[in-house]
């Protein structure tokens, strides 16, 4: 369970889905990960749910609102201690701030912006909710991904708006690595050559599961598409899947062994595996 030490600048703090099926998420995910859900009454927050896993917040969900042209998705929220400064850095680093930072009473302040290479990435400032209750545990969100179309641009831009001070992997994609504290928090894969028209820059959430096989089976009955057929990598297992409304995610396997310099990323074993519809 995170405690103050896990409370990492620039590290992933929380995540949560845009759907166009919120009750349809809610039960998709209860099958899925054993989650329940906890829905706000404020009208402000447009029914905003959040997931619990033994009563521990694992993740968030709210609906797309009518003037989103973006396809229901997974975002990944960065943790920043001060969420205006970390809007006029993502502006100086060429990205994008789609709102200024939201004060969310009793709770902190959430932003999101689009990063230099594309991607949607949010940032949060905790206040009375740090963020994650639990994570890198059966049922929570372990791995945190960002396939990128300009590997360059990517790291000089989270280098610049998140302090980011990453190490580069060896073999096949680039890649690179934030670590604090000997603790992997997030990578950066250069996607440049496996991202296709229909593939753009995007953040991949993994959630660690026990059984990889298991967990694809009780997704396709629930109502989800399987994409990416399990694969090995070499600390565990991963397979890529979209919930009923099409949010993309991908289950994980515990980490079996650290992980060596060369990694096969969720984003190229997407594109190079042959897809496999089902459900």
């Amino acid at each position: 369970m995170p405690g103050p030490d896990d409370l990492v600048a620039g590290a992933p703090a929380w995540v949560d889905l845009t759907t166009t099926d919120l009750d349809g998420a809610v039960d998709f995910y209860a099958s899925v990960f054993g989650w329940t859900a906890d829905r706000s009454d404020d009208e402000r927050y447009g029914g905003y749910t959040t997931f619990l896993l033994d009563g521990q917040r694992v993740a968030g969900a709210g609906r797309r609102s009518e003037d989103d042209p973006a396809p229901p998705h997974w975002t990944v929220y960065l943790l920043t201690w001060n969420a205006a400064a970390t809007s006029e850095r993502i502006a100086e680093a060429g990205g994008t701030v789609l709102f200024e930072p939201i004060d969310i009473p009793d709770m902190g302040v959430m932003g999101l912006a689009i990063d230099a290479t594309g991607a949607v990435v949010g940032y949060w400032q905790p206040g009375g909710l740090p963020g994650f209750g639990v994570y890198d545990e059966t049922g929570s969100a372990t791995r945190f991904e960002l396939a990128a179309s300009d590997f360059d641009a990517a790291e000089r831009f989270y280098a610049h708006a998140f302090h980011w001070d990453v190490e580069h992997g060896e073999g096949g994609p680039r890649y690179a690595v934030y670590r604090h504290a000997g603790r992997t928090f997030a990578r950066i894969l250069d996607a440049a050559e496996l991202l296709g028209a229909e593939l753009p820059p995007t953040w991949n959430v993994g959630f660690q599961v026990d059984d990889v096989e298991a967990t694809v089976a009780r997704a396709v009955a629930a109502g989800g598409t399987l994409v990416v057929p399990p694969w090995d990598v070499p600390d565990g297992r991963r397979a890529g899947l979209t919930d009923p409304s099409g949010a993309y995610f991908v289950v994980a396997s515990p980490t079996t062994v650290a992980p060596p310099t060369s990694v096969t990323s969720d984003a190229e074993a997407e594109t190079t595996s042959a897809p496999e519809a089902t459900g």
